[in-house]
């Protein structure tokens, strides 16, 4: 009995040796595989990026290729007569220079033209002129809110209500009256933006020469009207009547 127990432990021993053996070169070659595999993966990403680049070059010049070839063709068809040039191709180089010019110069007219019509013809200047006649005369005095400042210096006291008072018998409606906070030369009509008839008309009625565009500073004196009056030094006297 002994000597079977002893007989079959050392081929057991022996197996187990054998087992040992195929286990120990399976795990080193997995590993083998294993670092094999994380190789790859790592540089997975640069070789992928490598493809993409490598593809978008040849697209480019595949792109590039049938351009030139589309236009070789293009141009051997018009020598030949089979295709007829655009417009702009007869033009030529000097011709469609040309052509350009000619449009940014239109554009050009057309849009000083547009911003000469929107300003009414220029913002300073007298009441003269065809269209600000029309304008002026199309403005109805109730649609006009005036400021009169008196612009002399002091040198004429209750100027500056005198000429509210009149404007207000030619049926303007009233803004401010004071004096103004220099002297000024000659009378000046102010408007805002959009009321230059209604300054033409009010120029018309006290004989002033002078219509401009407000300036900030006249502008603040009288936040609420359409037009303001200064009444300066060279006025012309009202009619006696006040009407």
């Amino acid at each position: 009995m002994t000597s079977v127990i002893e007989t079959v432990g050392a081929f057991a021993g022996l197996v187990a040796l054998v087992g040992l053996l195929v286990l120990a070169f399976l795990v080193i070659s997995q590993a083998r595989d294993l670092r094999r595999l994380r190789e790859w993966a790592g540089g997975a990403p640069e070789r992928d990026a490598e493809l993409r680049e490598v593809s978008e070059v040849v697209a480019e010049e595949r792109a590039a290729e049938i351009q030139a070839v589309t236009e070789r063709e293009e141009r051997r068809l018009i020598r030949t007569g089979d295709l007829s040039p655009t417009f702009w191709e007869r033009l030529g180089r000097s011709g469609q220079v040309m052509l350009v010019l000619a449009a940014v110069i239109l554009v050009g007219a057309a849009a000083a033209w547009y911003l000469t019509g929107q300003d009414g013809g220029g913002s300073g200047g007298g009441t003269g002129g065809e269209g600000g006649g029309k304008a002026a005369k199309s403005t109805k005095p109730s649609k006009v809110t005036v400021a009169v400042f008196n612009g002399t210096g002091g040198a004429e006291a209750g100027l500056a209500a005198e000429y509210s008072g009149f404007l207000e018998e030619k049926g303007f409606r009233l803004g401010a009256t004071a004096d103004a906070p220099e002297t000024f030369d000659e009378t000046i009509v102010y408007y805002e933006n959009g009321s230059k008839a209604g300054a033409e008309l009010v120029a018309e009625e006290i004989d002033a020469e002078s219509v401009e565009l407000v300036p900030s500073e006249i502008s603040q004196l009288a936040p609420s009207a359409d037009v303001i009056a200064v009444i300066g030094l060279n006025h012309s006297d009202l009619p006696a009547s006040g009407a």
